[in-house]
C-alpha cells in the first residue's frame, strides 16, 4: 500500500490533473512601464492608466506613481482638483485640448490624489528625488491652474515648488522645465537676483525656449539692466511660438527701447503665467 501510494503521488507530479492551471509569469514593474509608456507616445491615455493603476492599485511603487503622476498632470481629458481624473485614448485625428473643451465633470472616473499619493510615497523613499521633483511639478501646476490646493496661498506655493526644486537639482534631476520653473518662482517671491542665473540655465539647456528669454528680460529689467533685458526681450519675441507670446514680448521690447532712448522710467512687464 505505501508502494502504490507513492507511485501515484509520483504519477501525479509527471501528469498533473487536467483541471489544474498552468503557471503564468506576471509582468515585471518594468514591462508595464515599458508598455505604459509605448501607450503614451500612441495618445492611448486611458489604457496606459488602466494598466499602471492595475498593476499597483494601491500606489505602493514609486515608478508608477510617478508614472500615474505625468499621466494625470499632462494628459488628463479632466481632472477635479487634481485629486481625480478622466482620461481618452485618443484617435487618429482627435486633439486633446479640442475634448476638453466638450467633456464635463462626468468624465472624471479615476481617483488619484496627487500630492497625498507623493508625500506618502515621500516618506517611505526619502531618497528618491525623483518624488521631489514630481512634487514640484505638481505645485507649479497648481499654481498655474488655480484648479486645487484652494488652502495653500501663492507664496506658499512659491515656497514648496522652490524647495521641492532645490533637492531634486541638489541630486542631478533638473532640466530646462525646472530651472525655469524654479526660475519663476525666485522671481515671484521678488528674490529677482536669484531668478536670473535659473533663467540662464534653463536658456542654455534649451537655447529655443522663448519663455524663459522673456522672464529673463524681466528679471533684468527690475535689476535695471536695461540694454540686456532688451536684448532678451527682443529674443523671446523672436523665439515665441505663441500669438500672445509674441505680443508680450514685442510690447515689453518697444518699452524698453523708450526707456532706453527717452527716460528711465515706464511701465513694467508683468512676469507671465504661462507654462
Amino acid at each position: 500500500m505505501r508502494y502504490c501510494y507513492f507511485l501515484f503521488a509520483l504519477l501525479l507530479a509527471v501528469f498533473p490533473s487536467q483541471g489544474q492551471a498552468p503557471k503564468t509569469t506576471a509582468a515585471t514593474e518594468k514591462e508595464v512601464l515599458g508598455k505604459a509608456t509605448q501607450l503614451m507616445q500612441d495618445r492611448q491615455y486611458e489604457s496606459a492608466w488602466k494598466l499602471l493603476n492595475g498593476f499597483d492599485p494601491k500606489h505602493r511603487r514609486p515608478a508608477v506613481a510617478l508614472q500615474q503622476t505625468e499621466l494625470a498632470l499632462n494628459y488628463h481629458l479632466r481632472s477635479r482638483e487634481l485629486e481625480g481624473f478622466g482620461f481618452v485614448d485618443l484617435k487618429p485625428l482627435e486633439r486633446l485640448d479640442s475634448l476638453r473643451a466638450k467633456y464635463t465633470r462626468a468624465a472624471i472616473r479615476y481617483p488619484f490624489a496627487v500630492e497625498l499619493v507623493l508625500k506618502n510615497l515621500l516618506k517611505q523613499y526619502p531618497a528618491n528625488y525623483k518624488l521631489h521633483r514630481a512634487l514640484a511639478d505638481y505645485y507649479y501646476q497648481v499654481e498655474q491652474c488655480q484648479c486645487a490646493e484652494a488652502d495653500k496661498s501663492p507664496a506658499t506655493l512659491y515656497a514648496l515648488m522652490a524647495r521641492y526644486y532645490t533637492v531634486a537639482h541638489q541630486h542631478g534631476l533638473g532640466d530646462y522645465s525646472s530651472y525655469y520653473k524654479l526660475g519663476y518662482a525666485r522671481l515671484s517671491q521678488a528674490r529677482i537676483a536669484e531668478s536670473v542665473p535659473l533663467f540662464q540655465r534653463a536658456i542654455k539647456l534649451r537655447p529655443d525656449y522663448a519663455l524663459a528669454h522673456f522672464q529673463l528680460a524681466y528679471s533684468y529689467t527690475e535689476l535695471k539692466k536695461l540694454t540686456k533685458a532688451l536684448e532678451e526681450a527682443r529674443t523671446a519675441a523672436r523665439l515665441a511660438d505663441t500669438p500672445e507670446l509674441k505680443y508680450d514680448a514685442n510690447f515689453v521690447a518697444s518699452e524698453l527701447e523708450r526707456r532706453l532712448g527717452i527716460s528711465s522710467s515706464g511701465p513694467k512687464a508683468e512676469p507671465t503665467k504661462k507654462p
